[in-house]
């Protein structure tokens, strides 16, 4: 094995599984998990989306199963539906999102803030950081979207300068934060980025059209909502594809899907 292999997890070996259970010896450390495999940088990345393919100091990532998963399910089971009621599908509007409320509170809000600890607990800082902020941004949605709340009649309604200038505004600085994730994401992977990239896009979209609708100009407002929709979506397929790709590496598939490696993209220069 290089020596440049520095990322560690264990792997259960079914000869020694099989072993042990014919021979009956129990004693001591269980021989199926006494074997350590080497992950590339390259190899980690894929795993966890951790910018340059590093793992933290310590060996809490072959106690635990890997959180990025969850995170990425939790986040795509609520953008993906959403992206769909923005292009208009069937006969939805932006106001079906009212059902989808419970969703965004217990999928895209809970799974994704799970997600996030146990990344902090695993010591990967980037993808903790992703989750548990998305995690907000839907917990904040779903409670937008609750009728109970009625935020639209407490401000000025729906069409109201008040109310959609305060949400054009709020987009904004989730399209600042997205732009240092996307910059962040150039030592990962090409699809990760693009999925940045994309999303991006939608929340500059979404801006546009929130302060229109301020500004009480409305005559594009369905086009821009299709428009935002659309790049929602292929954030999604970014994030289903990246989805596909850490469940295969997860439960060990031979079938390895390009995700176009960053690891050593920007690596850092060494000292003297």
């Amino acid at each position: 094995m290089a020596s440049d292999l520095t990322n560690e997890t264990t792997k259960v070996d079914p000869h020694f599984a099989d072993l042990e259970a014919q021979t009956g010896v129990r004693g001591g450390a269980n021989l199926a998990r006494q074997i350590s495999v080497q992950l590339t940088p390259e190899q980690f990345e894929r795993l966890y989306l951790q910018p340059g393919g590093q793992a933290a100091k310590g060996d809490l990532a072959k106690r635990f199963g890997n959180p990025t998963p969850l995170g990425v399910a939790s986040f795509l089971l609520c953008l993906t539906p959403f992206s769909c009621l923005l292009m208009n599908w069937g006969s939805s509007t932006t106001t079906s999102a009212i059902v989808q409320s419970g969703a965004y509170y217990f999928i895209g809000g809970l799974g994704l803030y799970l997600a996030g600890i146990m990344e902090w607990v695993l010591g990967n800082t980037f993808p903790c950081t992703v989750f548990c902020t998305f995690g907000g941004f839907w917990l904040t949605f779903g409670y937008i979207q609750q009728p109970l709340q009625d935020l639209t009649t407490a401000t000025d309604g729906a069409t109201g300068p008040v109310y959609n200038m305060g949400l054009a505004i709020y987009l904004l600085w989730w399209a600042i934060i997205t732009i240092v994730y996307l910059i962040a994401s150039l030592r990962t992977n090409v699809v990760f980025v693009l999925l940045f990239i994309f999303l991006e896009v939608t929340f500059d979209i979404l801006i546009v059209a929130f302060w229109n609708i301020a500004h009480a100009k409305v005559a594009n407002l369905t086009t821009l909502l299709h428009a935002a929709g659309a790049f929602a979506f292929l954030t999604a397929a970014m994030g289903w594809y990246l989805l596909v790709v850490l469940l295969f590496g997860s439960t060990g598939i031979p079938f390895a899907l390009p995700v176009g490696d960053l690891s050593n993209f920007m690596t850092p220069r060494k000292r003297e």
